[in-house]
């Protein structure tokens, strides 16, 4: 079995001793392990021969890696080792961030076969892939606009630090969504903020929507019609 091993070597949380850990312990189970590494460009090539991609990293990484795959029509098992700052897909599946304990879990799955393994539809926005959620508003203006060598230093208080510059500057957003519901209605909603959610976790241990799961094919949509400073942090 070879597991091929992708990390972000420009991550602020990229440690190179857990990932030789993760590559042994992958090795005690019986695996070879081929390691990979993500670029922002996207354009990095993931071994066809591979029977398991595991991505050592958060949620940027995921997608970029999810991306690719989709990209190049490649259909494997895929897993995400815990390795970056916000890990909500880690979260949604309860994966440890022990190395020894995840490679011992992830490989008898992966001996289990598709009993074992969450079938996820694949959604994108901009030609880009979302696993857990995506969003439009205040908060997304603060990821976009915050400092990768403060995240480097502190991690994701680096966003929260984004958050709180941008009182200086908030935000006028608007945004039109037409949205299909499961009963076949459409709906045309206007909203300063919005969030679609496919996963129950959000920005942390935060929940928006306790009913999503990753599984589902069904989405929860969070519209906010007003989101002045105070709609938004009473929100």
């Amino acid at each position: 079995m070879l597991v091929e091993l992708i990390h972000n070597p420009a991550s602020g949380t990229h440690d190179e001793f857990r990932l030789d850990v993760l590559s042994h312990a992958f090795q005690a189970c019986g695996a070879q392990v081929r390691l990979g590494r993500t670029e922002q460009s996207g354009r990095f090539e993931i071994f066809p021969e591979c029977d398991l991609v595991c991505v050592s990293g958060g949620d940027g990484a995921l997608r970029l890696v999810v991306a690719s795959m989709a990209k190049s029509g490649l259909t494997k098992p895929l897993c995400v080792f815990p390795a970056g700052t916000v890990n909500l897909v880690a979260r949604e599946l309860g994966y440890s961030s022990d190395p020894e304990k995840f490679a011992r879990e992830i490989m008898a799955g992966f001996l289990a076969g598709d009993k074992a393994r969450l079938q996820a539809p694949l959604v994108s926005s901009d030609n880009m892939p979302f696993v857990a959620c995506i969003s439009a508003g205040p908060d997304g203006q603060a990821v976009a606009r915050h400092s990768p060598a403060l995240k480097k230093r502190i991690g994701g208080v680096a966003y929260a630090w984004s958050l709180v510059q941008l009182l200086a500057d908030w935000p006028q957003l608007r945004f039109s969504l037409l949205v299909d519901g499961p009963d076949g209605t459409r709906t045309q909603l206007t909203s300063a903020a919005f969030y679609v959610i496919k996963a129950r976790h959000y920005a942390g241990n935060w929940t928006l929507a306790p009913a999503a799961t990753m599984a589902s094919e069904l989405f929860h949509i969070i519209s906010l019609g007003q989101a002045r400073r105070r709609d938004f942090f009473r929100f």
